[in-house]
């Protein structure tokens, strides 16, 4: 797995050498390798996924990063949206939130899919649990703005995640008073 991490990283360092359609190609490979290290039992394990997506996405940008994963936003199975939604969660800790703001806001008023709305809610999330509450704070009323409506959604699954979230983001902003 050493060995596989640090030819990761080699290949990362070196995606401005590749054309857009290669770039993508080799993304979404790290991508898969790397995404479910981010749910490993081990922590240090889970850091180096972090690292590795946190790299990625800071050679790659944010067109680049959504390109790559936008079909994983929908998709039917629930462990992909979750590694998905932490992905999101550690790119917009590489890029900045506001990088992620008009993204998330099509996201999580997607009509046509629950599983996105679903993907968008549970990104802020794992935002919440990835950045914490100082770095949250300027863009507090805008991520309300953007999950709220998802308190009133046909889906039980995206409530209970807005639910959840919601209260994530009240004992961010009452952290900080």
């Amino acid at each position: 797995m050493e060995q596989q991490l640090a030819s990761e990283r080699k290949m990362i360092a070196t995606l401005n050498l590749f054309l857009e359609s290669e770039k993508k190609k080799i993304v979404k490979k790290i991508l898969v390798l790397t995404e479910p290290l981010l749910t490993d039992e081990d922590y240090n394990v889970r850091i180096v996924g972090r690292e590795i997506i946190f790299d990625l996405s800071k050679a790659t940008g944010i067109d680049t990063m959504i390109h790559v994963m936008r079909l994983n936003i929908d998709s039917t199975n629930e462990y992909i949206r979750n590694a998905t939604a932490r992905s999101f969660s550690i790119i917009a800790s590489a890029l900045g939130i506001p990088a992620m703001l008009p993204f998330l806001e099509k996201v999580c008023f997607n009509m046509e899919s629950w599983e996105a709305r679903h993907t968008g809610v549970m990104i802020v999330y794992h935002i919440i649990v990835l950045i914490g509450s100082t770095s949250l704070l300027p863009y507090l009323s805008y991520l309300l703005e953007i999950i709220e409506p998802r308190l009133k959604d046909n889906n039980q699954k995206v409530r209970d995640i807005t639910t959840v979230t919601m209260d994530g983001l009240a004992k961010a902003a009452t952290l900080w008073y």
